[in-house]
């Protein structure tokens, strides 16, 4: 069964539009949590000769502590690694290869075509996207490229990640069981692999820290911070600013498919409706012969 989630909700007169699904939010917010802590407890496991390292080390219980939570962190970034690939799969078979087989259209073009127009592959229109973005910052264009569900910056740092994690958890892994893999390959490879390890765990916190936290945070128009993560919704300004041919798209379904958009403050009209009508019940009922018989009584 294929669960249905409000395209748009409506808060206190504004709209609200669907970028992220509650799994997805799942998925960030464990990948954001773990990177947090094994940058928090990396570099001061690299650097611990300075004092802030021994600071940082200190206050998470000592450098035994330390290191296994960050080794606790590294493997659950590549669990999540893989139950991703696996979402990803699942969406297939549900959305392409179920339906398709069923109505006996299933075929190899149409499944990667199916996975190109995904919303996180990378297309064609994002690169024209990028050049019209180049065109608008040079001033060559008055035009801001018009994006759809995830547009290129987003893109770049969603596929950022399927080189770092495995870059990252098969160095870790080395540098975890140094004895061991010494049996397999020579003393060189490790040397090489504590330096790919730090140095992608610097490129990735510097990506992270400055070009992902300032396009999906710092940006003037989400400033100071994008309710997007925690909601799973944008403001229907943000998105329409940001992400123009999808809010077109979902306006679109929500014409022909109304159940799609909630209405929040007709919910809160109705429980409220609802409760002063239990509310007039229950007075009645207390205001009833038998209940003041029973009042007089006593």
């Amino acid at each position: 069964m294929i669960k249905k989630y409000p395209l748009i909700k409506i808060i206190n007169g504004k709209k609200y539009y669907l970028k992220l699904l509650p799994a997805q939010r799942i998925q960030h917010f464990i990948l954001m949590t773990t990177f947090i802590l094994l940058i928090l407890t990396g570099f001061p496991l690299k650097f611990y000769y300075y004092p802030w390292a021994k600071t940082i080390i200190k206050a998470f219980g000592g450098l035994e502590v330390t290191t296994v939570i960050h080794r606790i962190c590294g493997s659950t970034m590549v669990a999540l690694f893989f139950y991703h690939w696996y979402y990803l799969f699942k969406n297939l078979y549900i959305y392409y290869i179920k339906p398709s087989i069923k109505t006996h259209t299933f075929s190899i073009k149409g499944m990667l075509k199916f996975i190109y127009f995904s919303p996180m592959f990378p297309r064609l229109k994002d690169i024209k996207d990028f050049i019209d973005f180049l065109k608008y910052v040079f001033f060559i264009s008055d035009e801001k490229p018009r994006h759809e569900r995830f547009h290129w910056r987003e893109k770049f740092d969603y596929w950022a990640v399927f080189w770092g994690i495995p870059v990252l958890g098969l160095t870790g892994l080395m540098l975890w069981f140094e004895a061991d893999a010494t049996k397999y390959v020579p003393g060189w490879v490790l040397n090489i692999s504590f330096i790919a390890h730090s140095d992608e765990a610097l490129l990735a916190a510097a990506v992270i820290l400055v070009w992902h936290m300032y396009n999906a945070h710092v940006n003037y128009d989400k400033f100071p911070m994008s309710p997007l993560f925690l909601t799973g919704y944008l403001p229907e300004e943000i998105m329409k600013h940001e992400y123009y041919l999808e809010w077109q798209r979902i306006n679109k379904l929500v014409e022909n498919n109304p159940e799609l958009v909630l209405d929040m403050d007709a919910y809160k009209l109705v429980k409220e409706k609802e409760l002063e009508e239990q509310y007039k019940n229950y007075m009645n009922y207390m205001e009833s012969t038998e209940y003041s018989n029973v009042d007089k009584e006593v």
